[in-house]
C-alpha cells in the first residue's frame, strides 16, 4: 500500500512531462516543416546570376581570377609565391597536371609539374584529421549497449608478431588498467604515470580526444591523450606518461590542437615532415583565443594572441601565418541572427579585400612582420530576386510560438556553453541537433511571443476558472502555459478538458472534478431513484 501511495505522487508529474515533451516535439516538427516549405519556395523565386564564360573575360579579369584561385605560399626567407594550376584540356585527363608559379608582381617564375618544382615552401601545423583522431563522441558510441555489447578502448603492446600486454581504458575511473596475455592485472596508468597500485593511480580527467601512432623503432602505439584542460603523451612500451600542456586557468578549456613534425613517423608516411628541417611542434588553442606553442629539440613553450593563424618551426626560426578578409563578420555580430542578416545585406554587391601575412616569432613570443600580400576580389553577381525574400519574416513569425523557456535556458547556460556545443559536438549527434533546434526557433524575447503567451494564459484563466480543483494547481497551469506558449496550452487542454455543467444552486458553470461547487460550495444533488430501478429495489 505504501508503494501504491508513493506512485500516485510520481504518476501525475510523469504524465505532464511526457505530454509536454511529445507536444514540444510535434510543435518543433511543424515549425521545421513550415520553414523548409518557405525556404523551398523562396529559393525557387530566385534566379541565380550567371557568370561570364572564360573566353569572354578581359585580361584583367583573367588575372584577378587567377590570383583568387592561386595558393599563396611562403619561402623561409619570407618571399611570397602564387601557385596557379591551369585547367586541363577537356577530355585529356591523361595529361600531367601543370602548375605556374608567379611572384607578387605577377611575373611568371616557373612552369611545370609539381614534382619538379624548384622551390621548397614552409609547411604548417594542421588540425588533426578526424580519420586519425578518436573523439569522445566515438567513445560514447562504443559504450552504448548494443547486440554486440559495449566496448572499451584497448591498447596492445608487444613485438611485431606477438601481443604481450593489453591496456584497457576505464571511463568511470578515467585511467588505464593493464593485463598480460593470461588475463592477470599488471598495473595502472593515470595522470601520475605507471603504477602497480590502484590507490596510486590518479585519473587523467574528462576525456576529449586522442591520436595514436607507432614510432619508427616500435610496433606499439604512442598516445597523445587530451582532456578538457590537459594534454598527455603516453608511451605504453616504455611505461612513461608526460604532461605536455595544462591550461592554468580553471575555467579555460582547450578548444583545438594542431601538430607539425610531432609524431615520430617513418619517412614518406602520411603526415610525416622532414626532421632535419622542422622542430616538433604542438599548437594548442584555448577558449580565450591564446595560441600555446609547445616545441621540442630543444624544449620550449610560448603563448601568442593571434587569431586565425597557423604556426611552424624550422630548426632556426618560428613562423606564424595569418589569413584575413573583411568578409569575416565581427564576433559581436555573429551572436545575433538579425545583426548578421543585416551585415550580409550591407556587404552584398561590395568587393572583398583579402590578405595573407607572415610573422617571425622571437623567444619572448613577440611578432615581427616579414611580408604581406593583399588582393581584391570583385563583388559576386547578385541573384535576381523576383520578390522580397520572406524567409526572415517567416522564421521570426514561426519562432514566436516557441516556448519563452528556451530564451531563459540560453541565458542561464551562457554563451560559453552554446559555443562549445556548436564546436565540439558531432554533427550527427542528437545533442547537437537539439542545440541547433533551440537556437534556430527560440523566440529571442520578442514582444509578439510575450503577447501570445499572455493571451494563452488569459484563455486558461477563462477555461480553467470553473474547472479549478485547487488554487495551487490552477496557478501551476497558468505559469506552465506562460513558460511553454503553444506547447503548454496544448498540454493543458489535453490534460484538463473536463465536462462543465450548470450548478443547480448558484447557476454558474462548474466542473465535475470536485463534488462541491467552487463558488457556492453546494454539493452535487444525488440522482433520483427511478421507478424502474430494479437494481436498487432488490
Amino acid at each position: 500500500m505504501k508503494l501504491k501511495n508513493n506512485l500516485k505522487y510520481i504518476a501525475t508529474p510523469a504524465k505532464i512531462f511526457m505530454t509536454v515533451l511529445i507536444v514540444l516535439i510535434a510543435v518543433s516538427i511543424l515549425q521545421g516543416i513550415i520553414l523548409e516549405i518557405e525556404r523551398t519556395f523562396a529559393h525557387a523565386k530566385q534566379r541565380p546570376a550567371t557568370t561570364k564564360p572564360e573566353a569572354e573575360l578581359t585580361q584583367e579579369e583573367k588575372r584577378i581570377d587567377r590570383i583568387r584561385k592561386s595558393a599563396k605560399e611562403f619561402l623561409p626567407d619570407g618571399t611570397i609565391h602564387l601557385i596557379h594550376k591551369p585547367r586541363r584540356t577537356p577530355g585529356r585527363m591523361d595529361e600531367p597536371e601543370i602548375e605556374q608559379i608567379y611572384d607578387v608582381n605577377d611575373n611568371l617564375l616557373w612552369e611545370g609539374t609539381s614534382n619538379e618544382r624548384p622551390y621548397r615552401y614552409l609547411s604548417w601545423a594542421t588540425k588533426q584529421s578526424s580519420r586519425y583522431v578518436f573523439t569522445r563522441e566515438r567513445m560514447k558510441q562504443m559504450q552504448m549497449i548494443t547486440p554486440g555489447f559495449s566496448r572499451n578502448i584497448e591498447i596492445s603492446v608487444g613485438s611485431y608478431n606477438k601481443t604481450e600486454q593489453i591496456w584497457r581504458y576505464h571511463p568511470g575511473a578515467e585511467y588505464f588498467k593493464g593485463y598480460n596475455t593470461n588475463g592477470e592485472k599488471i598495473g595502472y596508468v593515470g595522470s601520475t604515470g605507471f603504477t602497480d597500485s590502484k590507490s596510486k593511480a590518479k585519473p587523467f580527467g574528462k576525456f576529449r580526444l586522442f591520436t595514436a601512432w607507432c614510432p619508427q623503432d616500435s610496433s606499439s602505439p604512442t598516445l597523445l591523450w587530451q582532456t578538457q584542460r590537459r594534454i598527455y603523451q603516453i608511451d605504453f612500451e616504455k611505461q612513461h606518461v608526460e604532461l605536455i600542456f595544462e591550461s592554468t586557468e580553471a575555467d579555460i578549456e582547450i578548444e583545438r590542437t594542431s601538430l607539425h613534425a610531432w609524431r615520430d613517423l617513418k619517412p614518406g608516411a602520411v603526415g610525416s615532415s622532414d626532421p632535419k628541417k622542422y622542430r616538433p611542434l604542438l599548437l594548442c588553442v584555448t577558449e580565450d583565443g591564446k595560441h600555446h606553442l609547445i616545441l621540442r629539440e630543444p624544449k620550449q613553450q610560448l603563448s601568442l594572441a593571434v587569431p586565425r593563424s597557423s604556426v611552424t618551426a624550422t630548426k632556426q626560426d618560428i613562423f606564424v601565418h595569418r589569413f584575413g578578409s573583411d568578409a569575416f563578420p565581427p564576433a559581436d555580430i555573429v551572436r545575433s541572427r538579425e545583426l548578421y542578416d543585416k551585415w550580409l545585406r550591407e556587404r552584398r554587391g561590395k568587393p572583398r579585400n583579402l590578405w595573407t601575412e607572415l610573422y617571425k616569432v622571437d623567444n619572448q613570443g613577440g611578432l615581427e612582420l616579414l611580408n604581406r600580400y593583399d588582393w581584391t576580389i570583385p563583388p559576386r553577381p547578385v541573384p535576381v530576386v523576383r520578390a522580397r525574400d520572406p524567409r526572415p519574416a517567416v522564421q521570426r513569425g514561426v519562432s514566436q510560438f516557441s516556448p519563452p523557456l528556451y530564451d531563459l535556458v540560453v541565458r542561464l547556460l551562457g554563451r560559453k556553453f552554446w559555443l562549445s556545443a556548436y564546436q565540439y559536438q558531432n554533427r550527427s549527434d542528437f545533442f547537437y541537433s537539439l542545440v541547433r533546434m533551440i537556437m534556430d526557433i527560440r523566440p529571442h524575447g520578442g514582444v509578439i511571443s510575450r503577447v501570445l503567451s499572455a493571451l494563452m494564459m488569459g484563455f486558461v484563466l477563462w477555461h480553467g476558472w470553473p474547472r479549478r480543483t485547487s488554487w495551487a494547481k490552477f496557478a501551476f497551469w497558468l505559469i506552465f502555459v506562460g513558460a511553454f506558449n503553444l506547447a503548454g496550452l496544448l498540454t493543458y487542454l489535453a490534460l484538463n478538458h473536463t465536462t462543465v455543467i450548470k450548478c443547480p444552486v448558484c447557476g454558474k458553470r462548474r466542473g465535475l472534478d470536485r463534488v462541491d461547487c467552487v463558488r457556492c460550495q453546494a454539493e452535487l444533488p444525488a440522482p433520483e431513484r427511478g421507478k424502474l430501478d430494479l437494481i436498487f429495489s432488490t
